[in-house]
């Protein structure tokens, strides 16, 4: 009786340390450019939004950060200039989920501020509450990413935003 306790322990700490000498071996054979190396990721967007209310396009230059809660799951803050004749700045909060390697969906409400012109008067500076999604991807090799983002707001107008986002992990 003594003999099948004592098998019955090392076979249960021998199943155990196998199966955990597996999970580090998965991290340890993981491709580098898939992992994450930090929980904060700041990124600089450099591409154009295209206003279909107005129906013009213009240069975009946005700055976001990221804070990784989960692998799945991260909250970040955004900012973009949208360089229209009355320059529009656009700032929100973001939740990012990262369901595959370096695809991530976000979801956003948004504060955009700009100058309106009336006939005659003088600009006012006015805000607008905006809601955007959007899905990107992005290419990690070590601390760095860079990829595609497509993001759609929609609110008082409704835009579509895409460029280049290039980034740091830390």
């Amino acid at each position: 009786m003594r003999l099948s306790n004592l098998l019955l322990i090392l076979f249960c700490f021998t199943l155990g340390h196998t199966q955990s000498y597996a999970q580090l071996n998965d991290k340890i054979n993981e491709p580098l450019s898939q992992t994450r190396s930090g929980q904060h990721h700041i990124a600089l967007f450099n591409g154009a939004t295209s206003n279909f209310t107005h129906n013009t396009t213009a240069y975009t230059v946005g700055l976001d950060y990221e804070y990784r809660l989960s692998k799945l799951i991260g909250l970040g803050v955004l900012g973009e200039l949208i360089l229209t004749e009355s320059e529009e700045i656009l700032a929100g909060i973001a939740v990012i989920v990262h369901p595959f390697k370096g695809l991530k969906f976000s979801a956003a409400p948004l504060v955009a501020f700009a100058e309106e012109h009336a006939m005659g008067h003088e600009a006012k500076k006015k805000a607008s509450f905006l809601f955007r999604v959007g899905v990107g991807y992005d290419f990690h090799v070590w601390k760095l990413s860079y990829g595609p983002a497509v993001n759609f707001d929609f609110g008082k107008t409704e835009s579509l935003n895409y460029g280049l986002a290039m980034g740091y992990s830390f």
